[in-house]
């Protein structure tokens, strides 16, 4: 009677019982060590991603401050005066041609994107000139007040942002309106104060933990 080699069956059901295994994927515990890793990177990883969004805000906003601070300055070149706080009452003029006031020109905000984004073409018989717009606001940050809209004169005709004649606030990057001052400002006394009250949207200013953004 001839030997009988069991050697290559029991070698096929090892290598049939490898091949199941590999076909059948992660385990159980190794994707819950995937998923723990991955939420601890994420755990690193997002308050970095937001802090670098805020930093990059805080710029933007510093930046915009400059401009409404510049294009200020060149308005009041023009006009003799800094856009009041609001314009509801004391119309002023230029050339003995008033500027119509407006009871929906009730806040800083307001004024600040009707006197600098406006175009104002004067023609009287004895004044006849244009002035502005003095800055380019960016839209996505413009907030208009629903239904609002400033009137026009005589002897002057204005086109408000984009040509209309709609009344915005201007927002910071943050999402809430810049503070302007003009008449009795705190700080900037001979001019304008400019601020924002920073990421946490509180006005801090002053305070350890002040994250407000000014032009002083």
């Amino acid at each position: 009677m001839g030997t009988i080699n069991i050697q290559p069956s029991i070698l096929n059901r090892k290598s049939k019982i490898i091949n199941r295994k590999s076909k059948e994927g992660f385990t159980l515990l190794e994707l819950l060590v995937v998923i723990v890793i991955m939420m601890f990177l994420a755990g690193i990883t997002l308050p970095i991603v937001s802090s670098i969004q805020t930093n990059a805000k805080i710029g933007v906003t510093s930046a915009q401050i400059s401009q409404l601070g510049l294009a200020l300055k060149q308005f009041e070149s023009d006009f003799g005066f800094f856009p009041p706080n609001d314009y509801t009452a004391s119309p002023v003029s230029v050339g003995g041609v008033s500027i119509p006031v407006d009871s929906d020109l009730d806040t800083a905000s307001k004024c600040l994107v009707f006197f600098l984004g406006s175009k104002f073409t004067f023609s009287s018989p004895s004044f006849n000139d244009i002035y502005g717009p003095y800055i380019e606001f960016k839209r996505a940050q413009l907030d208009e007040d629903v239904g609002k809209t400033f009137g026009t004169d005589t002897y002057i005709n204005i086109e408000g942002v984009n040509g209309t004649l709609k009344i915005y606030q201007y927002n910071d990057p943050f999402g809430k309106a810049y503070s302007y001052k003009s008449s009795s400002p705190d700080n900037n006394i001979a001019s304008f104060d400019i601020y924002s009250y920073g990421p946490d949207n509180n006005n801090d200013f002053g305070t350890s933990t002040s994250d407000d953004i000014t032009n002083w």
